[in-house]
């Protein structure tokens, strides 16, 4: 037999987080102060002996009276377990009905389809079992639980359906080193990792998230921002990010320093004078950008944070990159810092580096970036809903959809201003 409670012990919900294979970030006390926004309540599974399941709810009042509760790539439970998944069915439900929530919302991390990279089987870990997760989700279901459908958008859902997630190891489960990781990308940008940095004067850095460096990581995300038409976060977000994962958040600045670049250069117009009117121009480019800005700049801005779980498969999530691309474009400045962040996650003991969302219709920009590292591309099940107010919910379902367009609308205008 198996209890759902409300509002458990928060060291006790962390311990059994911590512990859950591939338990997402969005599942931990550190979400909380992300989504400040939010009441959170921390709800555990029971058995006879001892907790076997936890689950962060996050509640918010949408509108008067219409309070609505949303589980962020939750729960953490064994979903084969039909009876378990029967139980919280049952105890989220009464935890709606018992603080006035009309709706919850679930999206627990069951796969129910892949695409694998094109390389070697031994060269790459999967963990991704599709006929269980299949199974699994007929665990929701059957318990009264709604399927939100299979969009192929990638806001067609809450979190994206799609992720892109590099393995960090071989299929026998041994880390692999850079190297060997490397050749696991495309041929298209192998290059980025050879000799290609060090003649420009590339470098990576992390970065200790002090105000100062908060501001220039802000600063170069929102060149990205003007660039592609898009609004991401503001400089308070980023701050409040690195003190609600602390050591666990790593910004990083993929640099160049100009003086090395500008003295590769000049060796390789001595070795190649045919070329001459090219360096000479890229020389005079260096020393112009140097003398507005200084010899050592910031090209792009990176930040990963790390799973917080020490138990089973580790995933690290890749959140935030932005370039400046009003000069040197051409360094590709994020693609060399990506490497070195999947250098620093292998080190860590990650079994994964997740790229993030992309459109399941494997069509567009994002999706030809992101499949240059070799990912494997995993389906989620995506959300499953349980109306608790049938009346109020029926009402949302049908109105929310206006109510979001103007808000969008609204918030496009006011960052544009």
């Amino acid at each position: 037999m198996y209890i759902f409670k409300e509002n458990i012990d928060v060291k006790e919900f962390s311990d059994f987080a911590n512990s859950f294979s591939g338990a997402p970030i969005q599942q931990t006390q550190s979400w909380t102060v992300l989504k400040n926004n939010w009441k959170p309540y921390f709800c555990g599974m029971y058995d006879e002996t001892a907790i076997c399941g936890v689950c962060l709810i996050l509640v918010r009042e949408l509108l008067p009276g219409f309070k609505y509760a949303y589980a962020p790539r939750g729960p953490l439970l064994d979903y084969s377990d039909r009876e378990m998944v029967k139980a919280f069915a049952v105890g989220a439900e009464k935890f709606c009905r018992n603080n006035g929530i009309y709706s919850i919302t679930v999206d627990p991390l069951i796969p129910v389809g892949k695409t694998l990279p094109d390389i070697p089987t031994e060269n790459f870990l999967d963990v991704f079992d599709i006929e269980k997760g299949k199974s699994d989700m007929q665990s929701f279901t059957d318990v009264g639980f709604i399927h939100g459908g299979f969009g192929k958008g990638l806001h067609d859902a809450v979190q994206p359906r799609f992720n892109a997630l590099i393995p960090l190891k071989k299929a026998d489960g041994t880390p692999l080193k850079f190297d060997e990781l490397k050749k696991n990308y495309k041929q298209k940008i192998r290059k980025y990792y050879a000799n290609f940095q060090s003649a420009r004067g590339l470098y990576y850095e992390r970065a200790v998230p002090t105000p100062e460096n908060i501001t220039e990581f802000k600063r170069i995300i929102s060149a990205t921002e003007k660039r592609q038409n898009i609004s991401l976060r503001e400089e308070d977000y980023f701050t409040l990010l690195s003190k609600a994962f602390s050591d666990g958040a790593f910004f990083g600045f993929e640099k160049t320093d100009i003086k090395k670049y500008i003295k590769n250069l000049e060796a390789r117009l001595k070795k190649e004078p045919d070329m001459a009117e090219k360096i000479t121009g890229q020389i005079a480019e260096a020393k112009k950008i140097s003398d507005e800005r200084g010899n050592t700049v910031n090209l792009a801005a990176l930040l990963t944070v790390y799973p917080q779980n020490t138990d089973g498969i580790r995933i690290a999530e890749y959140l935030y990159a932005g370039s400046d691309l009003t000069i040197f474009p051409s360094f590709c400045a994020t693609l060399c810092g990506l490497g070195s962040q999947c250098t620093e996650c292998i080190e860590n003991g990650c079994d994964y580096l997740n790229l993030g969302g992309l459109a399941g219709t494997f069509d567009d920009g994002l999706y030809e970036f992101k499949r240059q590292f070799s990912p494997i591309i995993v389906e989620y099940a995506g959300e499953f809903i349980l109306p608790v107010n049938k009346i109020k919910y029926e009402l949302m379902e049908k109105y929310m959809p206006v109510l979001k367009r103007a808000y969008k609308k609204a918030a496009k205008l006011l960052h544009r201003q």
